[in-house]
């Protein structure tokens, strides 16, 4: 087991008001980060739900620290999580370890554990693995930047849900880079486009599920969509047309068709011979390096009409 000596935030934490002050600054938590890069995932959900999800939420984080700290264990979902951490080969360092930019936000991860892994503990009925993940990405750049030379160890949800809705399990998290992190966090605090940040996150996380538009973006979405079906009529029109005369020209022996709007060629089938590339860039490295051909795609737009 690695253990480090953790740098202790500055930042003080109010329990009571959940709100962090650092030289009697504000500073915001990562939560409302995560809600402005996902709006979607509680949309809907009634008020006195989401309250009650939370207070339930509050009470495992404090059995599961209760359990670090003293060894009380009184409910099957934290022996389960005992059990997690025993299969997982660790046990928990610091519980609920603040770490900041001391500059614009501030959190604390529910575990550091002894082999420097940091797990987030969730008590929700499922995993909202975009929300978790970005979470503990940007715990894990804080962390590092807190804790100069010392490298988080793996991102780890430790999700302890009820009994109807499954089995507790740790859910590793690939993380995003700090980098990217720290942009988010710019474009965030700076009340920039959303749309700009999950494109940052977007090679890394899926972030296909809808979001807010404006009236300006929604109005050319539509008009995309209808030309995209009215594309597809007429493909499968042309597609139609095309079979038919085929096989007219080949019923007649006809080559070539033309008049003064269209000329038409019939061609015969041929073999066409492909090189399977992931095949020759596996088994012949070599060869592969020496003859590739490297050009630059130009950056596009890709969608799908569901």
């Amino acid at each position: 087991m690695r253990q480090h000596h953790l740098i202790e935030s500055p930042v003080i934490f109010n329990a009571e008001e959940h709100s962090y002050t650092l030289n009697g600054q504000s500073l915001q938590g990562v939560t409302p980060i995560i809600a402005w890069l996902f709006p979607e995932t509680y949309r809907g959900i009634p008020k006195e739900v989401l309250a009650a999800a939370a207070c339930h939420g509050k009470m495992i984080h404090e059995k599961a620290e209760l359990a670090d700290s003293m060894g009380i264990v009184d409910d099957p979902i934290i022996e389960s999580y005992m059990a997690l951490q025993k299969e997982a080969g660790c046990k928990t360092l610091v519980s609920e370890y603040l770490v900041s930019d001391e500059h614009r936000i501030a959190s604390a991860i529910d575990k550091v554990m002894d082999n420097g892994d940091l797990w987030d503990i969730k008590a929700t009925s499922k995993v909202h693995v975009n929300n978790v993940t970005m979470q503990l990405s940007i715990y894990a750049w804080l962390y590092e930047r807190q804790n100069v030379n010392v490298k988080a160890g793996r991102l780890f949800c430790c999700w302890l849900p009820k009994e109807q809705y499954g089995k507790p399990k740790l859910i590793e998290c690939s993380r995003v880079p700090s980098e990217v992190c720290a942009e988010v966090v710019e474009i965030w605090a700076n009340g920039g486009d959303v749309l700009n940040a999950r494109a940052l996150i977007g090679q890394y996380l899926d972030v296909s599920t809808e979001i807010e538009m404006s009236d300006e973006v929604k109005a050319m979405v539509e008009e995309l969509v209808a030309v995209k079906k009215s594309l597809n009529q007429l493909e499968r029109r042309e597609a139609e047309i095309k079979d038919t005369l085929l096989s007219m020209m080949r019923e007649s022996g006809e080559r070539k068709i033309a008049n003064d709007m269209i000329q038409i060629t019939r061609k015969e089938s041929y073999e066409r011979v492909g090189l399977n590339v992931e095949t020759l860039k596996k088994e012949n490295p070599e060869i592969f390096e020496k003859y590739k051909k490297v050009s630059v795609v130009k950056e596009s737009l890709t969608y799908k009409v569901l």
